[in-house]
């Protein structure tokens, strides 16, 4: 062994302490989920208001059997939803990965492939939904009065299906390009807009149930119309620059819809054999009962799902760029955010179950109700994990395991619950839920496993991958240490001290962009036997490198040198990080 090699030669000692100063902080995603998390929160907060408020009015203005109506038909809501689910989530997810892998043809394709799929869609649901809701009403055999006032609710929400579908499409759209606060007010919009129709209509024009659910059309409209134009003249999301796609894109689409379409279709599928139960062992007062419970579940999931929002545009950025480590950070802040929000929800759920009934304008609590309540918040906790990793797998496209086991976990709720009523008193059927989420939640904790030993296992073994947090202070230090690591290794020493080098330089850009604010850095460095690729993500001001004098001006002294450095450069803006490339 030469004495060059030995000098670079690293004790045990020395690579732990070295590992340890430039470990991932996690720093960088922490502050863009607590960014996210509140604009996600009062979005989702109007959703739940749009989506509850139907209940909220007619169960305090019209009466209890009004309320149980309401609820008969929501399985009926859920199943026209799954086609929304379907094609946003899709959407979401090709928008995502194809930012976060950095090919702009790839991403003009699939926004022209999304308007196709868009009108297609909205068309698709406007014509499927008459014999499908016709269906499910008349298999439930209510009473003439019941069946009627489900019918007067169900013709409202059928208007506003379409434009529901495309609101639905807008949301990860504005996700995805970080307009967090559009999409806040949006949602604000049509949440104040469904309350005031809904007022207006089942009160002041006397129209009953059916005045719900055209209060509910109108607000959709309203939403459509504003997130399109919003859309249309704020972002590039509908801009494709005359790129066409071909059917692969659209199946693209469909493809990574699958698991979060799969799941709405069993949640469909499950709360209309749930109802049916329910109805078989509850009376038709188990309406309320399963309205009440549907609402606190609604609000915990107001709190699940801005979390998911918040991670969903993160987690594409990072899978996308093959960044593992900064995935399973990403994951690890999810289900702490989770863990605390759920946990807080569920024992004011378990310490005073009657105040979700007296909301809805219920005074005297149906029998059981308020057991029910109790055994049904206990799957909530396993239910937010399960939807974590749902999204977790629908970015790894591993859509068939996904979709495999939320049909067969929660296809099982209904038949569970049905067993259980044979045995135990009615109110317990509502442990289905907990015991199916368990399950569900034992096998993506076995998945999770497979994936985390297939990325050890895919590394190739003349390619080494380390990640970092380096500060202004340490990058001189950081520099050095990635030429230990290249000598040591075998790695040409002209190619890491490129790397070491532009990395100072980032850097360096990063602190002199940025004033006073502190700068966060995630750095991915990934050596093979002739080459390296170097990915830097920050919280700077916009790094642009192209050879506009303006753009020059940003950037430090040796702007000139990085690009004589590096092979290529790529550089994107996107939820206001830089996230920049380059190949060595």
């Amino acid at each position: 062994m030469s004495m060059s090699l030995k000098k670079y030669r690293l004790t045990r000692d020395e690579r732990a302490q070295i590992k340890q100063r430039f470990k991932r902080t996690g720093e960088l995603t922490r502050k863009k989920l607590i960014e996210y998390i509140p604009a996600m929160l009062i979005t989702n907060l109007s959703t739940l208001l749009l989506i509850s408020v139907d209940g909220l009015v007619v169960g305090n203005l019209v009466g209890g059997k009004a309320l149980s109506a309401v609820n008969i038909f929501s399985p009926a809501t859920l199943l026209i939803g799954v086609i929304s689910t379907l094609i946003a989530s899709g959407i979401g997810i090709c928008l995502s990965t194809g930012v976060g892998a950095n090919d702009p043809q790839k991403l003009l394709r699939t926004k022209s492939a999304m308007k196709k799929m868009m009108a297609i869609a909205a068309l698709f649901v406007a014509v499927a939904q008459i014999p499908a809701v016709n269906l499910i009403i008349s298999s439930y055999h209510l009473s003439p009065e019941m069946e009627a006032m489900t019918r007067q609710y169900a013709i409202g929400v059928m208007i506003s299906s379409p434009f529901g579908l495309i609101s639905t499409v807008g949301v990860h759209q504005l996700q995805i390009v970080g307009k967090m606060k559009a999409l806040m007010w949006l949602a604000i919009t049509e949440g104040v807009t469904n309350l005031v129709l809904d007022i207006v209509f089942v009160s002041a024009f006397q129209m009953g149930v059916a005045g719900a659910g055209f209060g509910t059309a109108g607000a959709n409209i309203v939403r459509c119309t504003t997130t399109v134009l919003f859309l249309v003249k704020k972002t590039s999301v509908f801009n494709s620059h005359g790129v066409k796609s071909g059917w692969k894109e659209c199946k693209e689409i469909l493809f990574y819809g699958l698991p979060d379409a799969s799941h709405a279709l069993i949640t469909a599928a499950q709360n209309y054999f749930i109802m049916l139960v329910i109805l078989s062992t509850l009376g038709e007062n188990g309406g309320i009962i399963k309205g009440t419970c549907a609402f606190a579940f609604s609000v915990t999931n107001v709190l699940i799902s801005s979390v998911q929002g918040s991670l969903r545009p993160l987690m594409g950025l990072m899978i996308g760029s093959k960044d593992h480590d900064g995935t399973r950070m990403l994951l690890r802040q999810g289900f702490g955010f989770v863990t605390i929000f759920v946990s807080i929800i569920v024992v004011i759920i378990e310490l005073f179950p009657g105040m979700f009934y007296h909301f809805h304008g219920v005074n005297e609590i149906p029998s059981g109700g308020e057991l029910s309540l109790q055994l049904f918040a206990a799957s909530f906790l396993f239910a937010a994990f399960n939807t974590i990793f749902r999204l977790y797998y629908s970015n790894r496209k591993d859509t068939r395991f996904s979709s495999t086991l939320t049909v067969a976990g929660h296809a099982a709720i209904p038949l569970i619950a049905f067993i259980l009523t044979r045995f135990l008193p009615g109110p317990f059927l509502w442990l289905g839920n907990l015991i199916a989420e368990l399950i569900i939640l034992a096998f993506n904790l076995k998945r999770y496993t497979y994936w985390l030993e297939k990325d050890n296992a895919e590394q190739d073994k003349d390619e080494k991958t380390f990640y970092l947090t380096v500060t202004p202070d340490k990058a001189v230090e950081a520099s050095q240490m990635i030429r230990r690591f290249a000598k040591e290794n075998g790695y040409p020493s002209d190619i890491a001290y490129s790397v070491g080098l532009c990395m100072e330089e980032m850097v360096a850009y990063i602190e002199a962009s940025q004033d006073d604010a502190e700068i966060d850095t995630q750095i991915i460095v990934r050596f093979s036997h002739n080459a390296a690729h170097f990915i830097i993500i920050d919280n700077g001001r916009c790094i642009t490198l192209d050879d506009d004098p303006k753009s020059q001006a940003l950037i430090t002294n040796n702007y000139a040198l990085i690009k004589k450095l590096a092979k290529s450069a790529q550089h994107r803006y996107v939820l206001n990080l830089n996230y920049t490339m380059f190949e060595f």
